[in-house]
């Protein structure tokens, strides 16, 4: 058996005011972004990265508005593609987020049985006395508090074959991460998290004012940029709705 890598959709978002995520693009500027997830079929198991936006958001046909900042969409639920895709939420191994950010979180429920591959200071500052200074939102994932973690302090081998492995590159977050899939026939695929929020923003290396630290943002953009150039890579970037619809659609795969 193969590595498999499904492509799950977690929803859109409408950005209302580009520039809180490109400074150069002018004054309220509007783009939709996905917000894409991934399941990961190994031999020795199954691994989830990022849960997308609430599969709750569903009951709101308008969608759900986050201040003057994003409007979030959900169409199919994730839940529900994870049936469809043959592993349940409930039958998961691991789970592994990016960051702790609400569209990235927005499902974590879901996964009460899979161990949580997370960096250490990630999940430090999630549950600390003030989450807000990193754009945390803790009512969207207490439930993580019951679960069990592998906290990380660098890089970690998911199943131990250098198939499938997270790599620390901080900057967006405290401890964000990005996630390496070393594919048989696609090739080696690089899920960005968000260590950028678009390919443009990959291209011309900005750093959103809204991230927690400008120089190590930076830093993981030129790591992330020597391990595509060493590994002949491509790089996915999850929240680029043009590359990521593109992408086959769970229940197809990639392998």
């Amino acid at each position: 058996m193969t590595v498999k890598l499904h492509v799950l959709d977690g929803g859109t978002i409408e950005i209302l005011d580009w520039a809180l995520f490109q400074p150069d693009a002018g004054e309220r500027v509007r783009r939709t972004l996905a917000d894409s997830c991934y399941l990961i079929v190994h031999p020795h198991g199954t691994l989830v990265w990022d849960t997308g936006l609430s599969d709750a958001f569903a009951k709101e046909p308008d969608g759900h508005t986050v201040g003057d900042i994003a409007v979030f969409h959900v169409n199919d639920s994730l839940e529900r593609q994870l049936i469809e895709a043959g592993h349940p939420a409930d039958t998961i191994d691991f789970l592994a987020l990016s960051h702790f950010h609400p569209d990235h979180v927005g499902n974590t429920p879901l996964f009460s049985g899979a161990t949580l591959l997370v960096q250490q200071d990630e999940y430090a500052a999630a549950f600390s006395a003030s989450p807000g200074d990193h754009g945390f939102d803790p009512g969207t994932y207490a439930c993580l508090r019951e679960h069990t973690v592998t906290a990380l302090d660098g890089d970690h081998d998911v199943f131990g074959d250098g198939s499938v492995v997270i790599l620390r590159l901080p900057g967006h977050t405290p401890g964000n991460q990005s996630l390496l899939v070393r594919l048989p026939d696609t090739g080696p695929v690089l899920i960005s998290g968000d260590l950028v929020h678009s390919l443009e923003n990959w291209t011309q290396r900005t750093v959103p004012p809204l991230n927690a630290d400008h120089n190590e943002s930076l830093r993981s953009m030129d790591r992330a940029a020597a391990l595509l150039a060493e590994e002949n890579a491509v790089l996915w970037v999850q929240h680029d709705h043009t590359q990521q619809s593109a992408l086959r659609r769970s229940p197809h795969h990639y392998t």
